[in-house]
C-alpha cells in the first residue's frame, strides 16, 4: 500500500481522508519566528493553533498539505507538536516561496535539487521529518531568473524522488502557464504537478489549457479577498470545470494559517469564531452541492484527488 510522508511519519494513503490542498500552520514573514522569537507569545500561539486544528479535525478535516517553506518561517517541529495534539495529518514541504535566498541565485540547479532531495529523503534539518511535497512560487512579477532556477531544481528533485510539486501562481496573468513550460522543458511528469491559487481567476479557458497539459489545479484561497474572486465566483469556476469533466484533476483549499500571537497581545485568544480551515466544509461545499455538484464528485476532489497527487497512484 502506498504511503504518504507527514510530520508524524509515513501513513497509509487510505488514512489521508478529507484533505485541504493548500494551507499553512505557521507563517512568519521574514522568518521573524526564528530571528526574533521574543516578538511572539509561543504558548498562546501553540494553544490557538491546536484549537483551530482540533476544530478542523472535529469538522471532518483529516489532512492538511502545509506549503510553508523556509522563507515563510517554516518550523516543522512546531508543526509536528500541534499535529500530535490535534490529530490532523500534516504534510510538510520542501522548496522555496517568492523570497528566493541570495545563496540560490548562483547555486547550480542540480545543487538546488540536492537540497530538496535531502529534505525529502533524509529529513528537514536534524529533525528527521521528511517533506512530502515540493513548493515553488511565482507571483505578479512572473518567473524571474532567480525563481526559474528554483523551478528547475524542483523539477529535477521530482524526477529523482517522485515527490510532487505544488505551486503558487498569479493566475490573473497566467503565470502558471510559464511554470508548466519550465517543468515540461525539464522533463518533469506533469501528472505529479499541481498549479496552485488557480481559483484566483475566473478564466475557465486558461485553467482548462493548464489541465490539458496533465497537471492538477488547486482551487484555493477560499473565501477570497478584496480585488479577487469571492467564494461564490470561485465555486462557479470549480463547477464550470467539473461540468467540463475535470473533477479528477481538481483539489480545494483555503491558503490559510492561524496568525502567530504577538508578545504584546493582552487578553485571551478569541475562540468564538470557527476556524477558517472549515470554510469549505461549512459554506462553499454545501453551496456546490446545492448548485448540482453531487457528493461523489465532492468526495473525489477532497479525498481521492489529493491521494493521487501525493502518491502518484
Amino acid at each position: 500500500m502506498p504511503t504518504i510522508e507527514t510530520v508524524l511519519g509515513p501513513i497509509d494513503d487510505a488514512a489521508l481522508g478529507f484533505t485541504l490542498s493548500h494551507e499553512h500552520v505557521l507563517v512568519a514573514m521574514g522568518e521573524d519566528n526564528h530571528h526574533y522569537p521574543w516578538l511572539f507569545d509561543w504558548e498562546r500561539t501553540r494553544a490557538n493553533t491546536v484549537r483551530e486544528l482540533s476544530e478542523a479535525k472535529a469538522g471532518g478535516v483529516d489532512t492538511i498539505i502545509d506549503l510553508t517553506t523556509p522563507d515563510l518561517g517554516r518550523d516543522v517541529e512546531f508543526v509536528r507538536d500541534v499535529a500530535s495534539d490535534s490529530g490532523v495529518n500534516i504534510v510538510a514541504a520542501t522548496g522555496i516561496w517568492r523570497d528566493v535566498p541570495r545563496s540560490f541565485w548562483e547555486r547550480g540547479i542540480d545543487r538546488i535539487a540536492d537540497i530538496f532531495v535531502r529534505e525529502i529523503e533524509t529529513g528537514i534539518g536534524e529533525t528527521g521529518i521528511k517533506a512530502g511535497v515540493i513548493k515553488v512560487a511565482n507571483d505578479a512579477e512572473g518567473v524571474t531568473p532567480q525563481a526559474e532556477r528554483v523551478l528547475r531544481g524542483a523539477a529535477r528533485a521530482l524526477k529523482r524522488t517522485g515527490c510532487p510539486i505544488s505551486t503558487h501562481q498569479w493566475a490573473p496573468t497566467i503565470v502558471g502557464a510559464r511554470q508548466v513550460e519550465i517543468f515540461v522543458d525539464e522533463g518533469a511528469p506533469t501528472d505529479r504537478i499541481c498549479i496552485g491559487h488557480s481559483a484566483d481567476t475566473t478564466d475557465v479557458a486558461y485553467l482548462e489549457s493548464l489541465l490539458e497539459t496533465g497537471v492538477y489545479l488547486s482551487m484555493d484561497r477560499y473565501p477570497g479577498a478584496e480585488g479577487r474572486p469571492d467564494w461564490r465566483e470561485r465555486n462557479a469556476t470549480v463547477k464550470a470545470l467539473v461540468d467540463r469533466g475535470w473533477a479528477h484533476r481538481l483539489m480545494l483549499g483555503h491558503d490559510y494559517a492561524p496568525a502567530p500571537i504577538s508578545a504584546r497581545h493582552r487578553g485571551d485568544v478569541a475562540a468564538t469564531e470557527p476556524t477558517r480551515y472549515l470554510f469549505l466544509s461549512t459554506v462553499a461545499l454545501p453551496a456546490l452541492r446545492d448548485d448540482g455538484v453531487n457528493a461523489e464528485t465532492i468526495d473525489l476532489m477532497m479525498r481521492e484527488v489529493p491521494r493521487r497527487f501525493l502518491t502518484g497512484g
